[in-house]
């Protein structure tokens, strides 16, 4: 007589199949969950480095628009700006702001251009007078005198995103009430 083997539970191989092909289809779905959180992680932080960094700009050049002095030599009441574009603008005869190749750059006192924001993709300044009217895309000499706020707009990109911010500034200097000399 043959000897049996006592029976022992096992798995068949169908159900060994079917057990590989749950697990590879829950791990596809759950690496692309995970891809999917950390490539909105890495887009929501380069687009706080954005901001951040357009934020730290345009509080310093907001802050030297505000106070651009008033022209003494023009018989009208106007702002010391030398010229403008749309993308750069001159003032107090040695300061100005412009956009070289994918970097702002901040001319101070008439020194050396510095890079104030990095990887821009766009920039322009728009320049508005007393009735708040947009003015000539491009100024220089007498046509500057009625500028009474600057606006400027820069796009930057970084690894795939873009953020465009804008800001605008009054010239203080010219208000009513304001400080002359």
């Amino acid at each position: 007589m043959s000897k049996r083997r006592p029976s022992r539970p096992a798995f068949t191989l169908v159900e060994t199949i079917a057990a590989m092909v749950v697990v590879s289809v829950t791990g596809l779905l759950t690496s692309g969950i995970i891809f999917t959180a950390i490539h909105s992680y890495r887009d929501a932080s380069t687009r706080a480095q954005i901001h951040n960094d357009c934020s730290a700009a345009f509080d310093r050049v907001t802050k030297l628009l505000w106070s651009i002095p008033r022209d003494s030599s023009a018989s009208v009441l106007a702002p010391l700006i030398s010229s403008v574009t749309s993308t750069s603008l001159s003032w107090n005869n040695n300061w100005s702001l412009s956009l070289s190749g994918t970097q702002l750059m901040l001319t101070e006192n008439g020194g050396t251009a510095k890079p104030i924001l990095d990887n821009v993709t766009s920039f322009s300044i728009s320049c508005f007078d007393d009735s708040n009217t947009a003015m000539a895309a491009s100024l220089s000499g007498a046509a500057t005198q009625g500028i009474r706020r600057i606006q400027i707009q820069v796009t930057v990109s970084r690894q795939g995103v873009s953020e465009t911010l804008r800001a605008r500034a009054y010239i203080r200097s010219l208000m009513t009430g304001a400080k002359v000399g």
